[in-house]
Formats: C-alpha cells, sequence, structure tokens
C-alpha cells in the first residue's frame, strides 16, 4: 500500500499520531510505503516518525513540498495550499501507480487493504466517501447537478496511473485560472475543485472509511435536518460506520469545542487520539493547548447555552440560508483570496 499524507512541523504529533494508528492497525498489509509530503518538519520530528514506522518495518519517504512556482512557474494566481493535492502525479514518484490520500487529522483504526485494492470501472481513478453537502451548497453555490457524488477530500484512493494519463493536475489547475467566473468556486476549496473535476469518475465507498467528526457526534436524523443533503447514505450504514469506524477524520464541528488532539478535547474520538499518542515518541510531551482567540471560544460556547434542539435548528439555518450567501459573496470578491484561507 501506498500512503500519502500532508504535514507542517507544527501538524508532526497530529501526524505522527495517525501513522502510529495506520501501521498498528495494518499489519496484514505486506507493504506499505508513507510518503509524507512536508512543509519544514524539523529534523528532530522527522526521526520521531521515522521511528513510528521503523518499529513496523514499514517505509517512509519525506518529499519536500515543492513551491507553487517550482510546480507552476507560469501561474501568478496565489493558489493557497491547495497545488499539493492538485500535483500528485508531479510530486509522487512515477512508480506509484495507486495512492491513498490522508489528512493527517485522521485515525485509521481497522485494516484496509480490502479498500485500498477496491477494483474501479473504466471510467473511475478516484474512490472516496461522500460528504453531506446540503442542496443549498451544491446546488446554490457550486451550482453543481443534483447527481454529482461530492466527496470529502480528507480521503480519496486514488488510481494515480490514470490519473497521468488523463492528465488530471492539468484539469484540476485549468478549472482554477480559467473558469474562475465566481458562480462555481469555491467554498470548501480544494475540496470543491477535486469535486467539479472528479465527476463522473468517482467510485463511492462505505461511510466507515471516511466518519467525519459531525456524522460522530450528531444522530442521523439531526444530520440529515441540518444539511438537507441532496444525495447520501442510508441511516443503516451511517450506524454502521459509527458502530466500526475504519478511519475516523477529526475535522471541524461547531458542536465540538476543541480538537482531537487539544488538551481536554470534547471531540468524540479524543479517547482514542490520546490512546495512540501514548504509543508514540510525543506521549511525554506537554499536550497541544487550546489556542482560539476568544470570539471562537465565545462562538463555540455559545452552541451549547442552548437545547440541542435549537442548535439543530439554528445550525440548519446557518448552514442553509446564512452560509450559501456567504460563499457566493466570498467568491464574487476574490478566487485566489479563498485559495489562499486553505
Amino acid at each position: 500500500m501506498n500512503i500519502v499524507y500532508y504535514c507542517s512541523d507544527s501538524f508532526s504529533e497530529i501526524c505522527g499520531v495517525a501513522v502510529q494508528s495506520l501501521v498498528e492497525n495494518n499489519t496484514d498489509s505486506d507493504e506499505i510505503t508513507i510518503y509524507i509530503v512536508e512543509d519544514k518538519i524539523s529534523e528532530t520530528n522527522k526521526n520521531r516518525l521515522r521511528g513510528i514506522v521503523d518499529k513496523y518495518n514499514r517505509n517512509l519517504v519525506f518529499i519536500r513540498m515543492p513551491s507553487q512556482e517550482e510546480l507552476y512557474p507560469d501561474v501568478k494566481m496565489n493558489l493557497g495550499h491547495t497545488y499539493a493535492r492538485m500535483a500528485l502525479g508531479e510530486i509522487l514518484p512515477d512508480n506509484v501507480d495507486r495512492v491513498l490520500s490522508l489528512d493527517s487529522d485522521t485515525l485509521v483504526l481497522d485494516s484496509i487493504k480490502a479498500m485500498y485494492n477496491t477494483k474501479f470501472s473504466e471510467d473511475e481513478f478516484v474512490a472516496g466517501v461522500l460528504d453531506c453537502v446540503g442542496d443549498a451548497i451544491q446546488t446554490k453555490v457550486l451550482h453543481a447537478p443534483k447527481t454529482m457524488k461530492y466527496c470529502n477530500a480528507g480521503m480519496f484512493l486514488i488510481d494515480l496511473k490514470k490519473w497521468r494519463e488523463l492528465k488530471v493536475g492539468e484539469q484540476l489547475l485549468d478549472v482554477v485560472t480559467h473558469q474562475a467566473d465566481g458562480k462555481k468556486l469555491m467554498y470548501f476549496l480544494e475540496q470543491d475543485l477535486m469535486n467539479w473535476v472528479f465527476d463522473g469518475h468517482i467510485k463511492v465507498l462505505h461511510p466507515r472509511y471516511n466518519l467525519l467528526t459531525s456524522i460522530a457526534k450528531f444522530e442521523y436524523k439531526e444530520i440529515i435536518r441540518m444539511k438537507h443533503p441532496t444525495t447520501y447514505y442510508s441511516a443503516k450504514s451511517v450506524a454502521e460506520a459509527k458502530k466500526k469506524p475504519a478511519i475516523i477524520h477529526a475535522t471541524t464541528c461547531f458542536y465540538i469545542k476543541r480538537r482531537m488532539w487539544v488538551e481536554n478535547s470534547d471531540h468524540p474520538m479524543a479517547e482514542k487520539y490520546i490512546e495512540y499518542r501514548n504509543k508514540t515518541p510525543w506521549k511525554n510531551e506537554p499536550r497541544i493547548k487550546d489556542a482560539r482567540p476568544a470570539n471562537k471560544k465565545i462562538y463555540g460556547g455559545v452552541w451549547h447555552c442552548m437545547p440541542r434542539s435549537c442548535a439543530v435548528w439554528s445550525a440548519s439555518f446557518m448552514i442553509n440560508c446564512v452560509r450559501p450567501v456567504y460563499a457566493w459573496a466570498t467568491t464574487k470578491a476574490s478566487i485566489s483570496t479563498i485559495a489562499t484561507q486553505s
């Protein structure tokens, strides 16, 4: 298996815990090579990451994240960090034909060998898990067809051979540079971009392979009430994912005050994070502190000052009424400004 993470030095502990969970729960795989596209990770933290991988006799390769100027010398628009995912075909070695792209804020809790060997049809080159995107965002902001299978970008299984043959990286760049008309792009940043280009080429996986924070935190009926999704999984599939997740993804959620890795976290998977952290070289390091500014802390606390049913109703209003207006205004303002937020 080939796995790729993206990581800066400040995120190295979080990535290290992710790697620990991956190698510990995938001893059934004959070979695992982990690629970390790194942004100035210190040698100390690189050695810590090497120590985790070496214990399980796996391979670890650090790849310096090339600058935008190196990859796209003729592009003057600031692409933020989106170009790292866009340029997988150029960044990873030519002999890598298949790769699982994972965000560093994930934990792998089960074997993913069978999922990694998923068969693609002739038209498919990527597999992912549906994100619960509401009709308001998908149709009013992205102007996407209701048939679009919109997936969360924190986990993508990619047939990199087809990716290169179809020049997907160039297609992604073209959408950014030549089709940024203020109608379709980009509220969820590179996630929107990738889903636009991947449309018609995505195989949808079971939700257990990318269990998002909001799905873990809320009941199914609450999620549907809040998001009003165009396309999503059945209650049965989501229940199966919550009962036995293979990959959890600590995405932000308005009802969670502190992320999974932050000291005194209220995240539903915080204990799992600590469990794996205690097996890494960071186990005796001070816990990551809550560095949110005061206004963010107040905002996070407000949601818990009202009954949960009221919070769900309020979130529904924000997601389906306020967010599309904000997204429209932001995309109209400047796509380069949006890209720098990633």
